[in-house]
């Protein structure tokens, strides 16, 4: 049984806007450090979700399927009433994290709290088009040379076989879940959609980061930044880090 301080350890009560990040597949809290950092300084708290089977929820067994994570996260804010999210917030997610995100906005947008502000979903194809990408049944070299070519990993921790071992397990239940992942076509998010891509990132073209479009009834806009697959760059991240606000002001104003 989770609990909301197990997904978001690192959330402070009292702050005025959060935006809740999902990282990819096999990542932890600390990929969103740089973008977290240009965002304190814009009025926005970024709150990185833990996932099971990594930093402080090791022990716990990642989920392999995406039903089970979206019942696990669902039971868990149900048990105390939402609280999380009857303030203001957004969501973010990167890669298969974006796939995430987009499905929590859904469960949220159903429950008893406040909807989303916004949806920011960078590197990752609209849920429609998700494919088998094959990467959960590679060797384990290759997964995490595959793996590693997308970026958003430091070069020295692939390096080091103790991180290796440990990482194996969470990365490869994200791709199993990210693989299997089935859209069931539903109601549209009412919450704006900002949409990002890498001008470089050769899965992800700008025709399918427009079909992101047909997500949601609010607000839409895209976005590509000068990165491959990984958006998130210190440079990517002090741009998001303006144009994440710009979109929640835009939001507001519609």
């Amino acid at each position: 049984m989770s609990t909301a301080k197990a997904w978001f350890p690192y959330r402070k009560a009292g702050t005025d806007f959060e935006l809740f990040a999902f990282p990819h597949a096999g990542a932890g809290s600390t990929v969103f450090a740089v973008l977290r950092e240009a965002l304190s300084h814009r009025g926005v708290t970024l709150v990185p979700a833990v996932l099971p089977g990594r930093e402080r929820r090791l022990r716990d067994a990642p989920h392999r399927d995406m039903d089970s994570l979206l019942a696990e996260f669902e039971d868990m804010a149900a048990r105390d009433g939402f609280a999380a999210f009857l303030g203001e917030y957004a969501l973010l997610g990167h890669c298969s994290g974006a796939l995430v995100a987009f499905e929590i906005a859904r469960i949220l947008q159903r429950s008893p709290c406040r909807d989303p502000q916004l949806l920011v979903v960078c590197s990752c194809l609209p849920p429609p088009l998700i494919r088998d990408t094959g990467m959960s049944r590679l060797p384990t070299r290759e997964l995490f040379s595959r793996t590693a070519s997308m970026g958003g990993t430091p070069d020295t921790l692939m390096l080091d076989p103790d991180f290796l071992e440990m990482l194996e397990r969470p990365l490869r239940a994200d791709w199993l879940l990210f693989d299997g992942y089935v859209h069931r076509p539903g109601a549209k998010l009412k919450t704006p959609v900002l949409a990002i891509r890498g001008i470089d990132d050769p899965d992800l073209s700008a025709d399918d980061l427009r079909a992101w479009r047909d997500q949601t009834s609010g607000g839409f806009s895209t976005m590509e930044l000068e990165s491959g697959h990984w958006a998130l760059t210190g440079a990517g991240s002090s741009v998001l880090a303006r144009e994440i606000p710009a979109a929640l002001y835009a939001a507001r104003g519609a």
